[in-house]
């Protein structure tokens, strides 16, 4: 059974929806056969004979029929609770009503069926329901188990974190058993997530069950997140950011639904018992390489004191730009961004003392009248231009709009900078712009070029000299423009990026 729920669970969706389906069907016809033999009934006619199968045949269809307009192929197994078990109930006790009152219509037309009453719709109905209800909790069962008991919490258990574990079944065993001999008990597993890809899903170690294993562990925490309201602590086991190639994504999972992400180190002997050493997961391991150290003092000296324009600022990059701009001592910063809701929870997480230095528009930076007067009337020393469309399957069908925003947006933006003189004009690329094979790459390549031309055009000095048009006079020296200065900066794959 176990290998079937494995099998099943590796299939796409609507595959998998169609074997559901199929075994249903085939629960009612044995859900049939056991209700005559429970009953010890003597039909009247052959089960096997053309009006038989014909019988056969017309319950199947009844049942398929029923079952699908009772939803009980309208949710995940995995997530099976009381009002899918409902839909179950629902959908046997229809049928079997609309089989009874079939039979009472055919002895009402035809002729009586010897050896049929009401007894065997009683008892078809008790055993379609259990046959039907029992793989889906099975299934569940499999997938959570023990993480049923665990996860309900009781008054006095608020404090013990409830955790899944990542990692090898040996170190399992290990965290498993001191979780539970610590005293005070401060963790509980709920469900073990194997890194061996061999090993069988639905084990348990010490009653709790493995729910994952390669390469399925982000699909299934994904699905654990979504469906466990009660789960506080991601562990992973010791060098397992070096044998899981979806680590990050796994962390980024975990950190987006509020779930604390530790690594186990070891344990540390107290007493007769042992405490696990949970260290946090940093950003080095994450990323496999040593951070780069951020030069506070440089950036500083760039915007401290300074009117700061960030477009795009309630967007994962722009959000960022705008807090440190505050936290780096910028006289004030302006938010231009066209979401409202991102505008709100950008205003959530400012400081209260930041606040006051803080102002935002909702505007499309590919409405140029507007953006010169934002600009004119704010004076900005910089413009960060972070304001961009970048999902990269989105825009492949959506080209359109990624040329308005990330090309002409750009554009709108960097010419009345110019007009009005900004200092500093600031676009934040994409590294898909290095060879593009996108609709994303092009539109920041496009992007990145508008921008050179610009840095061109008004870091050039003047064809005129010093006294006009009219001033020929030799020896008069060119003068140069107190211009814009344009910079285009490119970003790789943003860790925990809204929409990546």
């Amino acid at each position: 059974m176990t290998a079937y729920v494995e099998a099943v669970s590796g299939l796409r969706p609507k595959m998998r929806r169609a074997i559901i389906m199929v075994q249903d069907l085939v629960m009612v016809l044995i859900a049939v056969a056991l209700s005559l033999t429970l009953s010890q009934s003597r039909l009247s006619f052959d089960a096997f004979s053309s009006g038989g199968l014909a019988c056969w045949a017309l319950i199947v269809l009844l049942a398929h029929l029923l079952f699908r307009t009772c939803g009980l192929y309208s949710t995940v197994w995995r997530f099976a609770s009381t009002p899918d078990f409902f839909n179950i109930l629902k959908g046997c006790g229809s049928l079997t009503v609309v089989l009874y009152l079939a039979s009472i219509a055919y002895r009402s037309f035809f002729q009586p069926v010897a050896g049929l009453n009401e007894r065997q719709f009683i008892v078809f109905f008790l055993v379609s329901f259990t046959i039907i209800s029992a793989p889906r909790l099975y299934y569940r069962f499999l997938r959570d188990g023990a993480s049923w008991r665990i996860l309900r919490r009781a008054a006095g258990d608020a404090s013990i974190k409830q955790a899944l574990f990542i990692g090898r079944l040996s170190e399992a065993d290990v965290i498993v058993r001191f979780t539970r001999t610590a005293v005070p008990a401060e963790y509980a597993i709920a469900g073990i997530m194997a890194t061996e890809a061999g090993a069988p899903l639905g084990t348990q170690i010490q009653g709790v069950p493995v729910v994952a294993l390669r390469p399925r562990l982000v699909e299934v925490l994904e699905e654990y997140v979504k469906g466990t309201e009660n789960l506080d602590l991601l562990i992973f086991g010791k060098g397992v950011e070096r044998e899981i190639e979806d680590y990050a994504e796994l962390v980024r999972v975990a950190r987006h639904s509020g779930i604390a992400v530790v690594q186990f180190s070891g344990l540390s002997e107290l007493g007769q018992g042992g405490k696990l050493v949970l260290d946090a997961v940093e950003m080095e391991t994450i990323m496999r390489r040593s951070a780069v150290a951020t030069d506070i003092a440089r950036i500083g000296a760039f915007v401290g004191g300074k009117r700061v324009l960030v477009t795009g600022g309630a967007g994962s990059i722009g959000r960022v730009l705008v807090k440190r701009a505050l936290e780096l001592g910028a006289e004030a910063v302006l938010v231009a961004d066209n979401s409202e809701f991102g505008i709100f929870q950008l205003d959530q997480i400012i400081d209260e003392k930041d606040r006051d230095r803080l102002a935002s528009r909702i505007v499309d930076v590919t409405d140029r009248p507007h953006m010169m007067r934002l600009v004119s009337e704010f004076k900005p020393a910089i413009i960060f231009h972070a304001a961009a469309l970048k999902h990269v399957p989105l825009l492949e069908e959506n080209w359109e709009a990624a040329i308005e925003t990330n090309v002409f947006g750009t554009l709108a933006c960097a010419e009345v900078a110019a007009e009005c003189g900004v200092p500093q004009f600031l676009l934040i690329s994409s590294d898909k712009a290095v060879d593009p094979s996108s609709v994303l790459g092009v539109t920041k390549r496009a992007a990145e070029q508008i921008v050179s031309s610009l840095h061109e055009t008004h870091a050039a000095p003047s064809p005129f000299p010093a006294g006009g048009l009219n001033g020929r006079h030799a020896g008069v020296p060119t003068v140069r423009r107190p211009g814009t200065k344009f910079i285009a900066v490119r970003f790789g794959n943003v860790f925990g990026s809204n929409g990546s």
